[in-house]
């Protein structure tokens, strides 16, 4: 390989590493062969936690297949996948907690009775399913 090509090639590897880390909506992600979830929260830059949180599931419950949601690194509430409620973190808002969960604000809005897109870091908000 000549330093040309070497050149190319890393470019194009921070390109493609800068698409997922900069992400700012939820990603819709199929599980491949030979993948766990650590690989996966490192490729996208977010917490193991956070995918997991986020998709209501435990690590075991990661299958070859599935499809899991990957959230934009500066969502870290809470949900509760048992009464599909999402606890807000510091830094949260309603349009960032809509994509998420791939919902809109108004749909949260109206299940919740908010007036406004107003919300607070430790509000319990119900998320529509």
């Amino acid at each position: 390989m000549t330093i040309k090509t070497l050149a190319v090639a890393a470019t194009l590897a921070i390109s493609v590493t800068s698409v997922y880390a900069a992400s700012d909506s939820a990603v819709a992600y199929t599980v491949t062969e030979n993948e766990d979830i650590e690989t996966i929260a490192g490729t996208y830059d977010v917490s193991v936690e956070d995918i997991l949180v986020t998709n209501g599931k435990t690590a075991e419950e990661i299958e070859v297949g599935s499809v899991i949601y990957i959230p934009p690194a500066h969502a870290t509430g809470r949900y509760n996948p048992d009464n599909g409620t999402y606890k807000v973190a510091k830094g949260d808002d309603l349009y960032a907690i809509s994509n998420r969960f791939g919902t809109s604000v108004a749909s949260i809005e109206k299940l919740n009775g908010m007036k406004g897109n107003e919300i607070k870091a430790g509000a319990t908000i119900k998320i529509p399913q």
